[in-house]
């Protein structure tokens, strides 16, 4: 008879859990070799071949791709859980760098500047977040503000005006739109800029820096940045054959042929400066190829006729037009323009201008010291060109319905448009300045070359070209006539002689 001992109860204990944990590990063991044999997932279909009942395919080796299976499960579950939502990720980096400036910014703050004004400083942060600018730290535009202690007195930097500050920012955008920022240099915009143009557009007059539009999002039918500044001629474009087009279907005669916006005629940043010259025509053109061969359907001379008539004067038909008067430069091929060093004539023209005076082209050449466009002595010419009156009526494009077609609306005495004549100049910017003339201008001798190619009998501007040309005509006709009686009368004399 056995009897146990209380004292010895916990030793009793010990054996029987380590055999019952060695039971346990032994027991999972076999389960898991079991569930790797019968796991059919990874095997190949070679494995269900005949073959495979081999010894050879009952090999250990089969047991290697289940568990590289159940290993790659166990990863792409943990890569799952930690993987973020890539815009999420992209939105926390941006917080982080600028919480701390948007911390304060995002409230309506105003800093008072040198001229007594305030300029806000509030940055909305979801525009801004959500821009083109999203992933820009502030501190890559703001550099002068990102190198000092922020906020503080000490180190608090003094803004003299809104405009100031939005041309030294410009170089800021340099940095990174290179190419933009070279072609804006090169655009009738900067150049304004750098006479001191307060009204001149830079960089953040039509990009807002803290809420860019992407070209993408970009809707150019809307007419803005350049309605900012040209509202009317946006006004009058949108009446036009182009804006209609453009805002109901954006086609023109074909679907491949998008009706024209701003940017189409002017381009967005290397916007140039309506010179004297062809720069309209070649715009127009780009579009309308085929304008020669329909032209010379009908009209006579097609060649002369867009050489010296701007598109606007037959296809906008209610505008008012004017003859342009302006000095070229025979040798250089280009309208005769001021230079960077012709200030003095500037000023001088400026207070024609200014007075309400008329310009002589003779004396505008004369002020410039008589020079071709390469400084040196070049043959001068005066040439004319119809244009209409203002930018805005260059805008009004009719469609073909109403189109000047018939010699008389130019042609004819009497033409009331003909009242109107400018001498004009370019600039050394590219702009034109032009200035009232007195109608005498055509009427001069001088003018006369200028105006030969719009010339026709009873509709010519200039009573002399009339008066030429029938002296013409009457010694065309003299000459032969009086040749042949002067001869006739000297057989005759000759004859009587003999006799």
């Amino acid at each position: 008879m056995l009897v146990r001992s209380t004292s010895g109860g916990t030793s009793a204990v010990l054996p029987v859990l380590t055999v019952f944990i060695i039971c346990c590990m032994l027991f999972s063991g076999v389960l898991f070799a079991l569930q790797a044999e019968e796991t059919p997932v990874t095997e190949s279909p070679k494995a269900e071949s005949p073959k495979a009942e081999s010894p050879k395919a009952e090999s250990p080796k089969t047991e290697v791709p289940a568990a590289e299976a159940i290993a790659a499960e166990q990863s792409a579950v943990s890569t799952a859980e930690e993987v973020k939502d890539p815009a999420a990720l992209k939105l926390e980096e941006t917080l982080k760098k600028n919480s701390k400036c948007l911390r304060c910014h995002k409230r309506d703050k105003t800093k008072l500047l040198e001229d007594g004004k305030e300029m806000s400083l509030q940055v909305h942060q979801e525009d801004y977040l959500a821009s083109a600018h999203g992933e820009v730290s502030c501190v890559s535009c703001h550099r002068a503000i990102g190198k000092r202690k922020h906020p503080s007195k000490k180190t608090n930097i003094t803004i003299a005006s809104v405009r100031e500050y939005n041309v030294e920012m410009n170089d800021s955008c340099r940095k990174c739109h290179i190419q933009k920022f070279k072609q804006y240099k090169g655009s009738v915009h900067s150049a304004l800029v750098a006479q001191g143009s307060d009204k001149a557009p830079v960089c953040t007059s039509c990009h807002n820096p803290h809420a860019p539009v992407s070209m993408a999002q970009y809707q150019a039918e809307t007419g803005l940045p350049c309605k900012n500044c040209h509202e009317n001629i946006f006004n009058a474009y949108s009446t036009s054959v182009h804006g209609r087009a453009r805002i109901k279907g954006n086609t023109i005669r074909d679907s491949h042929i998008q009706a024209p916006i701003c940017s189409d005629c002017h381009h967005s940043h290397e916007v140039t400066a309506l010179a004297i010259g062809d720069v309209l025509r070649t715009t127009c053109i780009a579009c309308h190829e085929n304008v020669t061969l329909l032209h010379n359907q009908w009209l006579p001379n097609t060649g002369t006729h867009l050489d010296i008539v701007s598109c606007a004067v037959c296809h906008a038909p209610f505008a008012q037009h004017k003859f342009d008067l302006h000095l070229y430069d025979n040798v250089a091929k280009v309208p005769l323009a001021l230079k960077e060093g012709d200030a003095p004539i500037q000023e001088q023209l400026q207070a024609i201008a200014d007075e309400g005076g008329t310009g002589d082209p003779l004396e505008i050449w004369k002020a410039r010291g008589g020079l071709g466009q390469q400084g040196q002595s070049a043959d001068i010419s005066l040439r004319s060109r119809m244009e209409v009156m203002s930018g805005v009526a260059a805008h009004q494009i009719a469609s073909k319905s109403f189109a000047v077609r018939t010699c008389e609306s130019c042609h004819e005495p009497g033409w009331r448009q003909k009242q109107n004549v400018t001498v004009s100049i370019t600039q050394p910017d590219g702009r034109r300045q032009s200035f009232e003339a007195n109608r005498e201008a055509l009427s001069s001798v001088k003018a006369v070359e200028s105006i030969s190619d719009f010339y026709a009998l009873g509709g010519a501007p200039s009573k002399l070209l009339d008066i030429l040309l029938l002296l013409s005509l009457a010694a065309g006709i003299a000459v032969p006539v009086g040749h042949f009686t002067l001869g006739k009368m000297i057989k005759e004399y000759m004859a009587r002689g003999e006799k």
